[in-house]
C-alpha cells in the first residue's frame, strides 16, 4: 500500500489524491488506511523506511579501513539491490524530490530521517570509540543523516525532475563530501582502531 501511495502521490500529485484513492488502489478499505495511518501522506513512511533501513544496515557493515564512499561502492557490488529494492529507492528519491513543496510529505519524509538518525547513533559511536549515548555521537548521526538528506533531495531532483544523469561516482562524491563537510572532517574517511 505504500508503494502505492507513492506512484499516486508522483502520478497524481499530492492534492489530487486522496486516502480513498490510495485505499481503493491497494484493495483496502479507507477505514483500513485510517487505523494504521495518521494521514494520507505517512501511507509513504513504511516505503522511506525500508532505504533508511537498508543504509542503516550497510553503515554497520562499514569496514574501519574505508571512507564511507568506498565502503558504499564496495557494498553496492556485494549486495546488489533487487529490481523491487531499486523501485523501491526511485520512489523514495520521488518523495524526497516532492517534499520540497509539500509540507504534510514533508513532515512524513522528515520523521523517517528522524527514526535513522537514531539507528545510527550506535553506528557512529562504534566508528568513534564513544559510548551510544556521547554527545558527539549523537551530533554526528544528525549530521550525517541531515547531509544525506540534502544529497537525496538534490540527486533526486537533478535525476527525477531535471532528467540529467547523476552517475554513481558523482553520488557517492556528493555523499563523501558531504559527510566529511557535515562532520568538520571528522566522520566519513577511514578510521584507525586502537
Amino acid at each position: 500500500m505504500s508503494r502505492i501511495a507513492c506512484d499516486l502521490f508522483w502520478e497524481r500529485g499530492v492534492a489530487a489524491t486522496t486516502g480513498d484513492d490510495i485505499a481503493a488502489e491497494a484493495g483496502l478499505s479507507t477505514r483500513t488506511i485510517w487505523r494504521y495511518f495518521r494521514c494520507k501522506e505517512s501511507c509513504v513512511e513504511p516505503v522511506l523506511a525500508l532505504s533508511a533501513k537498508r543504509f542503516i544496515g550497510l553503515a554497520e557493515r562499514w569496514p574501519a579501513e574505508l571512507s564511507l564512499a568506498e565502503h558504499m561502492a564496495a557494498d553496492m557490488i556485494e549486495n546488489p539491490l533487487s529490481e523491487r529494492e531499486i523501485a523501491d529507492e526511485v520512489a523514495a528519491l520521488r518523495i524526497a524530490t516532492m517534499s520540497a513543496t509539500e509540507p504534510a510529505l514533508r513532515t512524513s519524509y522528515l520523521m523517517v530521517h528522524d527514526e535513522m538518525e537514531r539507528a545510527f547513533v550506535p553506528v557512529i559511536a562504534r566508528r568513534l570509540g564513544l559510548p551510544d549515548d556521547d554527545l558527539t555521537a549523537r551530533l554526528c548521526a544528525a549530521a550525517v543523516t541531515a547531509a544525506f538528506r540534502v544529497v537525496d533531495e538534490d540527486v533526486g531532483r537533478r535525476a527525477i525532475v531535471d532528467k540529467e544523469k547523476v552517475t554513481q561516482e558523482e553520488a557517492l562524491a556528493l555523499i563523501d563530501r558531504a559527510i566529511r563537510d557535515a562532520t568538520n572532517g571528522r566522520l566519513g574517511g577511514p578510521v584507525t582502531v586502537k
